[in-house]
């Protein structure tokens, strides 16, 4: 299976959650070869995997520094010059993550983010569209398709997590059409509330002005008889607790993109992936995202006590702790 975190709003924690739901799903699957698809130019969740800030930062940068880059960059380089066809190259550019960072369980591989997406993303775009030779659109659009079927054949039945850039540009629309299914990270603001009505109109062509149906992804998808993925959880991100759920505030704007996505599902079959229930709230990480980002600790992993974040000495309490906790469980076992 294929998932895809991604919103079109930027700040609702895709990355951190990326990390955190793929070091969960690996350690509960120790037989199951996991990935973890770095699609952001920043590279965040790369970062966070190869030991967090400073040492994941010296780890990505060596991989930039290959020749050809052991990155998603470096894939992408070498099917601009074989756009068409595969270049038998593919199983080259994932990583096994605990040679980097052996607080990751060893099943978990990456494929590095890298800053030279936001400039291949032009010329992806000049390649796909091009009218000749017939299909080129479709053929560029499955790269990263393409290298996640090359993942699967040389794994069982592998589970990969694809991390999205806000951004709906080019690189970003080939992770959606690599994805099966999207969970959608949403935060408690009115950004996050037409971020759905976003995801509506890009992905699945709902609401679009009639003059631009058809030049809207969604109707090439559809002119390529591709479909996109389907919802399979919309996360109510970084909630204010109490007695285990939001807080009247959060909870009045979460209504407001529950009602929103819900009239969404209801009237495009095609984003209907879940099994009837697709909210699931995520409360505020307190000290815990920082430290897990800081030293690339699992969620798991973290224990109660005070640890080194560069000049300061962030305490890690109980409560927060086992309640976000419980909250990414709750997500990996509805994968």
């Amino acid at each position: 299976m294929r998932y895809a975190i991604w919103n079109n709003k930027g700040g609702v924690g895709k990355s951190f959650l990326t990390f955190a739901f793929a070091s969960e799903y690996a350690a509960d699957n120790p037989g199951k070869s996991v990935y973890v698809v770095d699609m952001c130019p920043q590279a965040n969740v790369s970062e966070i995997l190869l030991g967090g800030n400073g040492r994941g930062a010296k780890a990505l940068s060596k991989l930039l520094r290959k020749a050809p880059r052991r990155t998603i960059g470096g894939y992408f380089d070498s099917r601009l010059e074989t756009p068409h066809n595969l270049t038998g190259q593919e199983a080259n550019f994932p990583i096994q993550v605990n040679e980097y960072n052996d607080q990751i369980p060893g099943n978990l591989n990456l494929i590095a983010g890298d800053p030279s997406l936001e400039v291949q993303a032009e010329a992806i775009n000049q390649i796909a569209n091009q009218s000749l030779p017939a299909g080129t659109w479709r053929n560029v659009h499955s790269w990263l398709a393409d290298l996640c079927t090359t993942l699967e054949r040389n794994a069982d039945n592998p589970t990969i997590f694809i991390d999205c850039n806000p951004s709906f540009a080019a690189y970003t629309e080939l992770s959606v059409v690599a994805a099966d299914k999207l969970i959608i990270p949403c935060s408690a603001d009115g950004s996050s509330a037409r971020a759905i009505d976003n995801i509506g109109q890009l992905v699945y062509g709902h609401g679009v002005p009639e003059r631009y149906a058809g030049a809207m992804f969604s109707s090439r998808l559809q002119q390529e008889g591709m479909n996109p993925p389907s919802i399979k959880l919309i996360l109510l991100n970084r909630s204010t607790q109490y007695n285990k759920k939001a807080s009247r505030a959060f909870g009045a704007m979460f209504e407001e993109i529950k009602e929103r996505a819900n009239r969404l599902l209801e009237q495009e079959p095609l984003t209907k992936g879940g099994d009837g229930e697709y909210f699931l709230d995520v409360p505020d990480t307190h000290s815990v995202a920082i430290v897990a980002s800081h030293l690339g600790i699992p969620i798991r992993e973290i224990k109660v006590k005070r640890y080194q974040v560069f000049d300061e000495e962030p305490q890690v309490n109980s409560e927060p702790l086992e309640r976000y906790k419980m909250a990414i469980r709750a997500v990996v076992n509805r994968l």
